[in-house]
């Protein structure tokens, strides 16, 4: 870690403690959850906030997509996973007016490794799985292992680590780390589903499965989210939840805004979902391809400037393989140049065999080409459409397009943004939700 990040780590930790002072160390009366992983984190973090809820404990939830104090909610800005120093002891404080007991916290790696917690201790470390990502910060996998593993040490004495045993190469990290200080092993639980889950079943209407004789229906997408819902399970019974409840729980249980959210199911289905790296792109893709009755995907993606550059190949391989188009647009490109992040993509679904048909320098071209009639090759192929405008323009016309030539029976997917509510070309946050794209573009049908 290099001098200024040091002092930029030790600046949080006085921000955060000062602020705690100021407001009476709200954190002390919580018992607080906190859930961090590569993927799966929000959905996790909402699931154990959702069992938690319906059993009737007073709970409040800090999450990408949201923050809910009682029946508040509380905006927490663009782009935020965990808030900085300050806001999260307001909103920790808010929670303690609001008498909540529990609190869900959904943890980056960034605000572990920057000190944004301070001296916060926690009641469960809650780990979902830790893949490549964020390798423009941490700079290697174990760097960024290390910095999700500082979880642990902000656990209480007698607080739990929850793990994925699935999830091999961190299972076995954290796990030697958390062992390293001769912690008491019975404060570690792991969960699999491999090996807990039985009798799996998916289709339009959600997911299926039996964890220890008990029947869970969960009306959500998505073959992964049964490890979300087996790490929340394994929480709420830890915290001494029967599985009855927490099965009847799950029953009702929404989803989270962005993560495999169906727009619409006929003739075709439109999904919005937040993968924004290759192992997560996969997952989502799969999970779409094993739905049943499925004839084409149509992928929509892209990725981030001034983050972790290799995955972008990843990504563009991953698609090429998984989808039947690929469209490859803006995903808050920020000072990079959007043409050379897609041509990265671009390369990287070359390389699964896929041929590029079209790139879109401008909006006005697009406009012109979607007026020919026969504007899609239909042979076995996977084909590419590049969307490279450096503007919001780029997003709407892919997803516009990608919902033109949608047939019964395909399924567009629009991955990266998720929940998110803008775009950032150059260092501005233009206002966009891939929501709001999606239904004007069926709109435009």
């Amino acid at each position: 870690m290099n001098l200024i990040r040091k002092l930029k780590k030790t600046y949080h930790i006085f921000q955060s403690e000062v602020a705690a002072i100021k407001l009476g160390q709200p954190a002390k009366k919580l018992k607080i959850i906190a859930v961090t992983g590569t993927s799966g984190k929000s959905t996790t973090a909402t699931m154990i906030y959702h069992i938690l809820k319906h059993a009737g404990l007073k709970v409040g939830l800090i999450s990408t997509v949201e923050a809910v104090a009682g029946n508040k909610n509380i905006d927490t800005g663009f782009h935020v996973t965990t808030p900085d120093p300050i806001q999260l002891q307001k909103i920790l404080r808010e929670m303690k007016n609001k008498e909540m007991e529990y609190v869900v916290l959904e943890t980056s790696s960034h605000s572990l490794d920057q000190g944004r917690l301070g001296f916060l201790k926690v009641d469960y470390a809650v780990y979902t799985n830790i893949k490549r990502d964020h390798l423009d910060w941490h700079k290697t996998w174990e760097n960024y292992a290390g910095a999700k593993a500082l979880l642990i040490n902000k656990l209480k004495s007698d607080g739990k680590v929850i793990l994925n045993k699935d999830d091999l190469d961190s299972y076995d990290f954290l796990r030697n780390y958390y062992y390293k200080d001769a912690k008491n092993p019975l404060n570690f639980i792991e969960y699999s589903k491999r090996f807990d889950a039985a009798d799996t079943d998916e289709d339009y209407t959600g997911l299926e499965f039996t964890f220890e004789k008990q029947r869970f229906q969960l009306p959500v997408i998505g073959f992964y989210n049964i490890d979300n819902a087996l790490a929340a399970i394994k929480t709420a019974q830890s915290l001494g939840l029967n599985l009855k409840t927490i099965a009847d729980a799950f029953k009702d249980f929404k989803g989270v805004k962005g993560r495999m959210q169906i727009m619409q199911t006929e003739p075709f289905t439109v999904i919005i979902d937040f993968a924004h790296n290759a192992d997560s792109l996969v997952q989502s893709l799969e999970s779409v391809r094993n739905l049943k009755s499925v004839k084409r995907i149509i992928s929509v993606f892209g990725s981030a400037g001034l983050r972790d550059v290799e995955k972008r190949f990843a990504m563009g391989e991953a698609a090429a393989t998984l989808s039947d188009v690929v469209v490859v647009t803006s995903e808050d490109p920020r000072t990079e140049s959007l043409y050379e992040i897609n041509s990265e993509i671009i390369r990287g679904a070359k390389r699964s065999g896929a041929k590029l048909v079209k790139r879109f320098a401008v909006h006005k071209e697009y406009l012109d080409f979607i007026k020919e009639k026969d504007y899609i090759d239909t042979k076995d192929e996977v084909e590419i459409y590049s969307f490279d405008e450096e503007t919001v323009n780029s997003r709407f016309d892919a997803i516009d397009f990608a919902i033109r030539i949608a047939k019964p029976g395909d399924v567009v997917i629009t991955e990266g943004k998720g929940h998110e509510k803008s775009l950032c070309f150059g260092k501005t946050e233009y206002p966009f939700t891939d929501q709001e794209a999606v239904n004007k573009a069926l709109k435009n049908l």
